[in-house]
């Protein structure tokens, strides 16, 4: 009597193996695929990171921005203070940047110290043809006007950002108007600065180099207003809160109006909400205990939707 044995027969282990080989090429497939687009998602939060980094900090410097007046008899070249933007490469705006903020943080030392420091920003080219970003900041205000813009480690310059495919630097002036320079030093700009600025970085794709740069944009207000120092100085300047008896002036009638109005006895922050989402309304809390009608006409209109009364714009 013949016994036969349960097996599988030779089509049956290469139709099995075939399958396997399907299952496993998808599944290896998949996870491939998976690898990669996590990899794309990591690069791109990383990029979205660098670019929101960039932007962090020149918009942060911006918003401090301040400039003091040059006095009519004061020579150009012996005034230090400046503000300066310059599109010296080919992007669409200034990619060399220079001016004063009060963002220094000053040392605990038992000497006095001021707040203010003198910032520049340069773009230059990497070997690889991509576009770095070089800061180079001062607490020293320089003896005279100086309108260099450093952009060398030897120079005290620090790298901020590399890898870019753009930067630039857009100015909006108080009618709206969009430029690509500013010089406050300038006879047309003497003693101005720019209402509001747009930053422009732009990133290339690393999987597409002939693919257009992706741009982020950003639009920073500049709440403060050049000062005048001989004005505030004036005890009879309607800056400083007081008017000449016998000519008030325009400036002078407003601010008396101002004073007899519904917002005389507030502050600046109890006039205007100074907690608003609105970029560069933080930079108010440096004066928010002051007078509102002190302030009012250097107050940027663009902060005017925040005012709490509307009797008061």
């Amino acid at each position: 009597m013949t016994r036969r044995c349960a097996a599988f027969t030779l089509l049956e282990v290469l139709a099995v193996i075939l399958l396997t080989a399907l299952v496993l090429g998808v599944a290896l497939d998949f996870t491939v695929d998976l690898s990669r687009a996590s990899t794309r998602a990591a690069e791109g939060t990383r990029a979205m990171r660098r670019v929101t980094a960039v932007l962090d900090h020149v918009a942060r410097d911006l918003e401090r921005s301040v400039l003091v007046v040059k006095p009519e008899e004061t020579d150009p070249l012996e005034h230090p203070w400046i503000f300066l933007g310059e599109a010296r490469g080919s992007g669409t705006g200034a990619d060399h940047l220079k001016f004063v903020t009060r963002g220094h943080v000053p040392r605990g030392t038992a000497g006095r110290e001021s707040d203010l420091e003198v910032v520049a920003y340069a773009v230059r080219k990497a070997k690889d043809e991509s576009l770095e970003i070089v800061r180079w900041s001062s607490p020293h205000l320089p003896e005279s006007l100086n309108r260099d813009v450093p952009d060398d480690e030897d120079e005290g310059a620090m790298l901020l950002a590399s890898g870019l495919a753009g930067f630039g630097v857009t100015f909006i002036d108080e009618l709206g108007e969009r430029v690509t320079s500013w010089d406050s030093s300038s006879l047309v700009q003497s003693g101005q600065l720019p209402a509001a600025v747009e930053i422009e970085v732009a990133l290339a794709d690393p999987d597409d180099p002939e693919a257009d740069p992706k741009t982020f944009r950003r639009t920073v207000v500049l709440p403060l207003r050049p000062f005048d120092l001989e004005e505030l100085l004036d005890p009879l300047a309607a800056a400083s809160g007081g008017k000449p008896e016998d000519e008030a002036g325009e400036e002078g009638e407003e601010s008396v109006a101002c004073a007899s109005g519904p917002c005389g006895a507030l502050t600046v922050c109890q006039a205007i909400n100074c907690s608003a989402d609105i970029a560069g309304i933080e930079n108010l809390k440096s004066f928010g205990n002051e007078s509102f009608c002190r302030y009012r006409n250097r107050i940027p209109r663009s902060f005017h939707v925040a005012i709490v009364n509307p009797a008061c714009r």
